[in-house]
């Protein structure tokens, strides 16, 4: 397995620069993120060996030879750190998140290839190192998501955001079920509803039984993902169509009051009931083309209304990650 870093900074609001439909998913006390919904269809028919000729011709390019968009230098720079780094074929239980930032000169709405082979050094050397600090048991690199962010006053600069996904596996087997015994509060990881297992609430724990429910599955070889980017589902989106259903407001997905937030308890069967929703949204009603996979989800919270709404209520929301999966016969 390879060694990497993550640097953690502050999500801001930002101009990713990729073709792609723009969904703003709000965190409470937080910034807006900027979630890119509609996958990048790049038609390659063998992406080793595109990625390994495009990688040769960038390290070895010198100034004023070659110049690509910044929408590809984007793409072909996270797709390539993917294929140096990935490997995702293993079981997990844990997937830790983390962001570096690292500066790209630009020209306009193009860069020289031998600017985004500067860049693409300090990146690697950044993931490399910072890896070594993760603690995570038996851990690898599962995916690497890239966008740049552009700042208006410096035109001829721009930041590239790399968001790293570290999977890992402890002992024993992991959770992938919800029982009798599972019953939490709503949020701000108060724990289950006696006061035990402080440090998880119903939006933490959905979020582990999906990730531990849908790992890469490979018979062998190593994994690696392209056209890795995230995406923001809302509770205030699916409605709850069944009227039998007396749940939270009448939302698939929790939905609640200031008050509800603190003193709530959410018992087995409504934790069931979300899960199952959950998990259907994410098949059925996400948008994504058949040679893509989500990869995991990289965190639920609660969030403030997307419409404009004078009630304080507060709807569930997640991000999650996906990206299209490469088995590699090359390792270098």
């Amino acid at each position: 397995m390879k060694t990497r870093k993550y640097i953690v900074a502050a999500m801001l609001l930002v101009v990713a620069v990729a073709a792609a439909i723009l969904v703003g998913c709000k965190k409470e006390k937080q910034e807006v993120k900027v979630c890119d919904v509609k996958p990048n269809n790049q038609v390659i028919g063998n992406m080793d060996d595109y990625l390994i000729s495009f990688k040769k011709r960038m390290l070895s390019a010198t100034k004023g030879d070659e110049s690509i968009s910044l929408e590809q230098a984007q793409r072909d720079l996270g797709n390539l750190l993917n294929f140096d780094f990935g490997d995702a074929n293993y079981a997990t239980d844990e997937i830790q998140y983390d962001t570096v930032y690292v500066s790209l000169d630009i020209s306009g709405e193009e860069v020289e290839l031998c600017q985004l082979a500067e860049t693409y050094n300090i990146a690697y050397s950044e993931i490399l190192e910072a890896f070594e600090q993760v603690t995570l048991p038996n851990k690898s690199v599962q995916a690497i998501s890239c966008s740049l962010i552009q700042d208006a006053k410096a035109a001829e600069s721009a930041e590239v955001r790399l968001v790293l996904s570290t999977r890992g596996l402890n002992m024993p087997a992991p959770k992938t079920r919800f029982d009798e015994t599972d019953n939490w509060r709503v949020w701000e990881r108060l724990g289950k509803c006696d006061g035990t297992c402080v440090g998880d609430d119903h939006c933490t724990m959905l979020k582990k039984v999906y990730n531990n429910n849908h790992n890469t599955d490979c018979a062998f070889g190593r994994v690696y993902y392209t056209n890795v980017n995230s995406v923001c589902i809302h509770a205030e989106q699916y409605i709850e169509s069944d009227y039998n259903i007396h749940y939270n407001h009448g939302y698939r997905l929790w939905v609640g009051y200031g008050n509800e937030v603190l003193n709530n308890c959410i018992d087995y069967q409504e934790m069931q009931y979300y899960y199952e929703n959950l998990c259907q949204i994410l098949r059925d009603e996400v948008y994504l083309t058949d040679d893509y996979k989500i990869l995991s989800i990289l965190d639920c919270f609660l969030d403030t209304p997307l419409s404009v709404n004078p009630n304080r209520e507060y709807f569930f929301a997640c991000e999650y990650q996906y990206g299209k999966p490469n088995l590699t016969g090359y390792d270098y």
